[in-house]
């Protein structure tokens, strides 16, 4: 992949450590983000894990293959990723232990997505912002069949509660997608530590910024500012 990236994480004011992992491959033009679930036990682990197992079965993959083949490799990596830490937490007694995972592969102008949680994906053009990915979350539900207000989502007590997450012992649907990236346009993958926290219209603002390091900078800068009450990633990518 031709481009640039910028990539940083923090554990945020409040968590004593981090679970959030992240991974840049741009010579496999993959990214992504995994948030391990907060107050499960080792999410660190989970998150670890499944970042690894995604970027070995991407980079295992080595024939070229067509654009439509995408989306069925960046599905099988999410799967193989929900078994490698269901093996690891059933080995360890770790019981619950989970992750979001949001998986990104540029090719050209195309962005395919692979995605479980509520970690997101966004695509950053002209000063707006577009999310690329649905939270799979039980108020996310709520809303889609029209028993919540989206105004009300955001301070709901149960907007963290998942539907669906990689590694707990349950069956996955990974959510696949592709979108065409404009001239110009950038790709912010993000962890719930810097979307629900900072408004999407500063997180736009911010991500729009010319120097990607600044933008990612600023960006981690201004969760912290308002709080950071969970960990905090951002990794944004200009094709």
């Amino acid at each position: 992949m031709k481009g640039r990236f910028a990539l940083a994480t923090d554990p945020g004011l409040v968590r004593d450590h981090n679970e959030d992992a992240a991974a840049a491959q741009p010579e496999l033009g993959l990214f992504l983000v995994a948030d391990g679930m907060g107050g499960h036990v080792a999410g660190e682990v989970a998150s670890r894990i499944a970042a690894q197992t995604v970027v070995d079965v991407v980079g295992a993959a080595k024939r070229p293959r067509r654009i439509v083949g995408e989306m069925a490799l960046l599905g099988e990596a999410i799967v193989r990723a929900h078994a490698a830490v269901a093996k690891e937490a059933a080995e360890r007694s770790l019981h619950g232990m989970g992750t979001t995972l949001t998986v990104l592969r540029v090719r050209g102008r195309t962005a395919t997505i692979a995605h479980v949680g509520d970690s997101r994906a966004f695509l950053v053009h002209g000063g707006q912002m577009l999310q690329l990915t649905q939270d799979h979350t039980l108020v996310a539900l709520l809303v889609e069949s029209g028993a919540l207000d989206p105004k009300e989502a955001a301070g709901h007590p149960e907007r963290h509660v998942l539907t669906q997450a990689v590694g707990p012992p349950a069956e996955i649907d990974p959510e696949l997608s592709q979108a065409q990236i404009p001239r110009g346009a950038r790709l912010l993958l993000t962890s719930d530590g810097l979307h629900d926290v900072v408004p999407e219209a500063e997180i736009a603002a911010l991500a729009s910024r010319r120097d990607l390091d600044a933008a990612v900078s600023a960006l981690i800068a201004r969760a912290r500012e308002l709080g950071g009450p969970d960990y905090i990633t951002a990794l944004l990518v200009a094709p």
